[in-house]
């Protein structure tokens, strides 16, 4: 039995009153209660404004179910929609009159709705309860029987793939999207889980707080940061089963600090790529320009569970949470939900968050358990240069070895990877408009007119460096002693 029907089964052979069971998945909340009953050996019953109840036929206003409910017998009666009711003075007093003679009677009221509506008057006698989206056997139980249907058979492998993309889907969303797919002309190939990230997409244009990105980079994009690639690569498979039978946590996330313009956004995005998961962007900004705020971050935070295995961006978020000090504020109690939520989330949501100021940096984040590590992205060195100069020239369709990317690298010492594209960029303008391809001196002459971010901010940046050095790790491998080594 699914452990929430377990939990059901205990609450109401326990006498609960009332419990609020949170959910969007109203045909699945209604079969999990149902079980639960069924095991205790109690009935259930079910009422909604359009259709009566089950026990009470012909009842339509809430106001005569309660009535009628004062010499109910053990069991249940599922309220479907209820919350739209409880803004009502007399059904909050009638339901207040009944609690006595629910407890006494052990019948439990179970309200059925999307939307969490408590009054404060019930606060003390309700029990929230939070449906959770499909897990992934049941997901595999929902191919099976769409496959049944269907009269098709498919691999293991095959089904383990499909199932993991549709995680974060609901029941009815993912039964539909399988459909769609195995009807689809030419039969359902493992290409074609672009249709369940699809469906992934839609929930997350129902939010204003998060933004899905589409994956286009990858590690080899990343120019240099050696370390934090190889700790990426480590845990490539750290979100099958496999690592989980193996012992191993799913990975929390990344924090990454350091000098705009060095990478740390791109690696966000090639961490998703390199792990072929969804990634989605939470824009803090939002949050905080909504209406409620803590309600923004809490239906972000559920939606990115939901999505799971997915990559979530924090870009900036120091930024974002400047003023969390102000005691009972919003940005307050923003931030210590989603603190919170870092150090204790059950489901494989991977943080990459970026900051470039540590001065305004909640010193909670850096606490251990937040973020799995703590990378320090410094301006590139001459090895990294000449991997940021080449990946541009490549990705404009250049051939490196037609340039002279010694000497461009020595050329631009304290250059961001950003101040290396623009270089490239112009230098590429500049040919292009006298009608001719691009060579090593177009870039350098653009290089040369760049006055790069360290000359304006070279004691910050000489600060953040001696700042990092004791409290994160190096995202770049230590080059000098290699390049001593190759002297000899």
């Amino acid at each position: 039995m699914h452990p929430l029907a377990e939990e059901l089964k205990l609450i109401v052979s326990s006498g609960y009153p009332l419990v609020y069971l949170l959910t969007h998945e109203e045909e699945r909340g209604q079969r999990l209660v149902a079980a639960a009953l069924k095991s205790a050996g109690l009935k259930v019953g079910m009422w909604s404004s359009t259709g009566g109840a089950k026990s009470q036929a012909g009842i339509k206003d809430p106001e005569q179910l309660l009535a009628s409910l004062h010499k109910a017998a053990a069991g249940a009666t599922i309220l479907l929609d209820f919350h739209v009711f409880l803004d009502r003075p007399e059904v909050l007093r009638r339901i207040r009159d009944l609690i006595p003679a629910l407890s006494r009677a052990g019948h439990t009221l179970i309200i059925v709705s999307p939307l969490l509506v408590i009054p404060d008057e019930l606060e003390k006698d309700i029990t929230v309860m939070e449906l959770p989206l499909p897990t992934r056997e049941e997901l595999d139980a929902q191919f099976g029987r769409v496959c049944a249907q269907e009269q098709v058979v498919f691999p293991k492998d095959f089904v383990d793939g499909v199932v993991r993309a549709a995680r974060g889907l609901t029941e009815n969303e993912a039964r539909r999207v399988f459909t769609k797919a195995l009807r689809k002309g030419g039969g359902f190939k493992l290409d074609d889980v672009g249709l369940i990230i699809e469906e992934k997409k839609k929930s997350i244009r129902k939010s204003e707080v998060l933004e899905y990105f589409d994956l286009e980079e990858d590690l080899g994009q990343v120019g240099g940061l050696e370390e934090v690639k190889r700790w990426v690569k480590d845990r490539a498979r750290a979100f099958d089963d496999e690592a989980a039978r193996y012992g191993l946590p799913a990975p929390k996330g990344l924090l990454l600090i350091g000098v705009q313009g060095c990478g740390k956004s791109l690696t966000a995005k090639a961490v998703a790529g390199a792990w072929k998961l969804p990634l989605v962007r939470l824009d803090l900004s939002a949050v905080f320009g909504s209406a409620s705020p803590e309600t923004s971050m809490h239906r972000a935070m559920l939606v990115a569970e939901s999505l799971s295995p997915v990559v979530l961006w924090v870009d900036e978020i120091e930024k974002g949470f400047a003023g969390v000090s102000g005691s009972g504020s919003n940005a307050t109690r923003v931030f210590g939900s989603f603190v919170t939520w870092l150090q204790e989330k059950r489901v494989p949501v991977f943080v990459v968050a970026t900051a470039n100021e540590v001065g305004n940096l909640p010193p909670e984040l850096l606490r251990k358990g937040r973020f799995d590590e703590t990378f320090f992205v410094d301006l590139p060195d001459i090895h990294e240069r000449k991997s940021i100069l080449g990946i541009h020239l490549a990705k404009r369709n250049r051939d490196v070895s037609n340039f002279d990317m010694e000497a461009l690298a020595r050329q631009t010492e304290h250059f961001s990877g950003a101040e290396l594209e623009q270089g490239v960029v112009a230098g590429m303008y500049r040919s292009f408009g006298e009608r001719r391809e691009v060579a090593t001196e177009d870039i350098s002459k653009e290089l040369d007119e760049i006055i790069p971010l360290y000359a304006t901010y070279e004691e910050k940046i000489k600060a953040l460096r001696e700042w990092a050095k004791t409290r994160t790790r190096r995202a770049s491998l230590d080059q000098s002693l290699v390049d001593l080594f190759d002297q000899e």
